[in-house]
């Protein structure tokens, strides 16, 4: 099954979904929710639009990742190499990569969510300093393609992103991944 994903994934040139994410605090016993669009292009791009409850954007154009928090009216800016001290995390951020090199892959137990008929396969990272302990992916049978994440962190907090109308090489443009900052935002 991980052979099957990591083919779909490499055959793959550029990807668009709409998402919602549930990210439960635990120590706060809180669940934020958000939603909006993603966008991937290789090599390494990535764009986040938030929507609600916030106009937040998470962006890279492959060298540099910006992230815009409306709220505080701020833009930090950092190279991609330094978002994180792994590979494996920063591939989970802007796609893939090669999963069995990774991450320790196994079937997560029957039952642990409603999968729809999905495949549920853990991912934990090999190697040792993550900023979550693992990530779990339900992967659509016909297509082979993610269509929930689920992101475990050492806190015992789940963050869980679910993938709608995903749509795959359309030709996105690499214009989409230059990050232009709003005016008047402190970055």
């Amino acid at each position: 099954v991980v052979d099957k994903i990591q083919k779909k994934y490499e055959e793959i040139e550029d990807f668009h979904a709409d998402f919602t994410q549930e990210a439960t605090v635990k120590a706060l016993n809180t669940v934020q929710k958000s939603d909006g669009e993603v966008w991937f292009k290789k090599p390494g791009k990535m764009r986040w639009n938030y929507y609600e409850p916030y106009k937040d954007q998470i962006v890279s154009d492959g060298r540099t990742l910006w992230f815009y928090n409306e709220e505080e009216k701020q833009v930090i800016e950092s190279p991609l190499n330094q978002v994180s001290d792994t590979e494996s995390t920063s591939t989970l951020l802007s796609g893939l990569g090669k999963i069995k090199d990774l991450y320790k892959t196994s079937f997560t137990e029957s039952g642990e969510f409603e999968a729809d008929g999905s495949y549920l396969i853990d991912l934990r990272p090999k190697e040792e300093g993550e900023d979550y302990n693992k990530a779990t992916l339900a992967i659509n049978k016909s297509t082979m393609m993610v269509n929930t994440l689920y992101l475990y962190d050492p806190f015992g907090n789940l963050t869980k992103v679910l993938l709608k109308n995903v749509e795959v090489d359309k030709g996105v443009s690499d214009s989409l991944f230059d990050f232009k900052a709003p005016s008047g935002v402190e970055i």
